[in-house]
């Protein structure tokens, strides 16, 4: 009796080790791992937006959603995972995930909407080069000639944000488990913004003040139409530039209000305050090989504003006075916001001797506005 009630404990002892060496090879890499506690692995991924004109990470503060996607070595769709709201705002926020993230490509948008973009639904038989993100747009009621005002975008886009990590070539960093806890491994995605909001303003000037002269004709918000061509509504996985249509971005806001300005002052002067038209225009990716061109067009005697309309050129102004050793495409990347003040006299005829970007007056010299 006593030898059957010993095999029986035999028996029971090595049903209980197989049972836990079958958990210790389901929860962990190796069996033979020593560290100290649990040997699972937590696989997360974080994110940073910190490639702005401050260079600080401001994740928390900007993003709103965000949603991973993971390729395998021959670009194959194996993996996604999207997190919005509240606990993206936390500072230590970071994405649990259930791949190793070291051995996949991952591309990340941020910010993707129904309303300002369309992406695809990804299936098992997805590839890569299947995740495209397009501008959303409306076609015109009337037509015209080429594409100009046929593709038209009015509405202030979602923010939006592209990241992207090479296999084995991402950030990764590992928190070693202790006690009970997990060890984590973390890799870091980088963000880079893909909108951009700029506001066109047309100042009158009154260039005789000492007359009291009245302006001819007084600044109204609707005397002018503005319009950004840009054919930039299409990204690919890696956030180059698709072939796409001639998108018209028109403002989403358009209202008088007055703007004060050191343009025409004196060193020892005060700034002025002058009456202007403004209109907010919200646009995709600019890249510098582009060539968007903004028009401002009067209405009442049915001109242009800008001969030369070559909106990067405009920009790259500031970035050539303000911030010489940028690179201009990282400049573009950079900054997400643009203020742009032209200045027009008492009879709405352009003044091109200076221009203001981003409060920056900048005297032209050699440059056809």
């Amino acid at each position: 009796m006593k030898r059957i009630f010993t095999n029986i404990q035999k028996k029971v002892s090595k049903l209980v080790l197989l049972i836990v060496l079958a958990g210790a090879i389901a929860s962990c890499d190796s069996v033979l791992d020593f560290e100290d506690g649990d040997c699972d692995i937590k696989y997360r991924v974080k994110f940073k937006y910190d490639y702005n004109m401050e260079k600080v990470d401001a994740f928390a503060q900007n993003v709103k959603s965000v949603t991973l996607y993971a390729f395998d070595d021959d670009g194959n769709f194996v993996y996604q995972k999207t997190d919005q709201g509240e606990p993206l705002a936390d500072g230590s926020y970071a994405m649990d995930v259930d791949i190793d993230p070291q051995k996949y490509h991952l591309v990340t948008w941020a910010g993707l909407d129904n309303e300002s973009f369309a992406v695809p639904v990804m299936t098992k038989q997805s590839e890569i080069t299947d995740l495209t993100v397009l501008t959303l747009r409306d076609p015109a009621t009337r037509a015209a000639e080429g594409e100009e005002d046929q593709y038209i975008v009015k509405k202030n886009l979602s923010p939006l944000w592209h990241g992207e990590a090479i296999k084995g070539k991402s950030v990764l960093y590992t928190t070693p488990a202790s006690g009970n806890s997990i060890r984590e491994e973390v890799t870091t995605i980088g963000l880079m913004k893909n909108t951009n909001n700029i506001r066109v303003v047309v100042a009158q000037v009154n260039q005789h003040p000492e007359k009291e002269i009245p302006a001819a004709r007084a600044i109204k918000d609707d005397m002018f139409t503005y319009a950004i061509y840009d054919d930039n509504g299409k990204m690919n996985y890696d956030n180059s530039l698709m072939e796409d249509n001639l998108l018209t971005y028109q403002p989403f806001v358009t209202e008088t209000d007055r703007v004060t300005t050191r343009a025409f002052s004196d060193k020892n002067e005060a700034a002025n305050t002058y009456p202007a038209a403004v209109a907010e225009i919200s646009v995709a990716r600019l890249v510098e090989t582009q060539n968007p061109k903004l028009k401002i067009y009067n209405k009442e005697n049915q001109t242009e504003l800008l001969p030369n309309g070559a909106l990067i050129r405009y920009l790259g102004l500031l970035k050539e006075q303000n911030f010489i050793d940028m690179p201009l495409q990282e400049y573009l990347d950079r900054q997400d916001s643009y203020g742009m003040v032209f200045f027009v006299d008492e009879n709405l005829t352009l003044i091109n001797t200076v221009i203001q970007i981003n409060d920056w007056v900048i005297n032209i010299n050699d440059f056809e506005l």
